[in-house]
Order: C-alpha cells, then sequence, then structure tokens
C-alpha cells in the first residue's frame, strides 16, 4: 500500500511539472499571438491614427516621428498631392491574405490559448488535491 502511494505522489509531481511546462509554453504563444493581432491591427490602422496624431504635431516633429517608427515618407511635405501618384506602384500585388481575415484568425487562436490554459489552471487545481482513498 505505501508503494502505491508513492507512485501516486510521482506521477502528481510528475503531471504537475508537466502541466507547468505547458501552461507556460501556452502563456508565451499566447503573448506572440497578441503581438502578432497588434501589428497587424496596427498596419490596418496604423495610418488613420497617424493622420490624426501628426495633424497635431508640429510640421517639424512629423518626420522625426515617422523615421523613429520606421514610416518614413517618400514625398517630402512641401511637395503636392498630385506628385503622390509617383510613388504608386500599380503593380504592386495585395497581399495574399485579406489582414482582417488574420485578425480574426489570431483572436481565434487567442480565445483557444486562453482555453487550453484555464484548462490546464483547472488540471493544476485538481493535482493539488488530495488523491481519493481506494
Amino acid at each position: 500500500m505505501v508503494a502505491q502511494v508513492d507512485r501516486d505522489a510521482q506521477v502528481r509531481a510528475t503531471r504537475r511539472r508537466q502541466a507547468l511546462d505547458a501552461l507556460a509554453s501556452e502563456r508565451d504563444r499566447e503573448a506572440l499571438l497578441q503581438e502578432q493581432l497588434e501589428e497587424i491591427v496596427a498596419e490596418i490602422d496604423g495610418p488613420r491614427v497617424d493622420a490624426d496624431l501628426y495633424a497635431r504635431l508640429t510640421p517639424e516633429d512629423v518626420p522625426l516621428v515617422r523615421a523613429a517608427l520606421g514610416d518614413v515618407d517618400p514625398v517630402a511635405p512641401d511637395e503636392d498631392e498630385e506628385d503622390l501618384a509617383l510613388y504608386v506602384d500599380l503593380d504592386e500585388e495585395p497581399d495574399a491574405a485579406d489582414p482582417e481575415d488574420e485578425v480574426v484568425r489570431l483572436q481565434d487562436e487567442l480565445t483557444a490559448s486562453r482555453r487550453r490554459q484555464d484548462a490546464l489552471e483547472r488540471y493544476l487545481e485538481l493535482l493539488s488535491d488530495e488523491p481519493a482513498g481506494p
């Protein structure tokens, strides 16, 4: 009987370690998915937000901020809007995947990741409970 209790404790310790590793991996995965989602949303909505913020900056600050963010505008500030057409590559293919579809996919992945984390946390709670007697 003592040997069985020791074995159960060993199994619980191993399962606890495995579940903690899986939970840590899933939390890391969630963080990466969240970062990827934020990047895509920034690509989609960034120009609109930037336009609003740039309008409130001094004209001297705009190119500094754009350069710092890696958003260097090829059009000098004093060029006409018509000149902007010179910088548009009409042959450029759009991205294969619709960014909005990718947002939905990443949100679904985040939801699934959080569900796995919840399940792993409940599993760990159960492991902490005293084993039922035979």
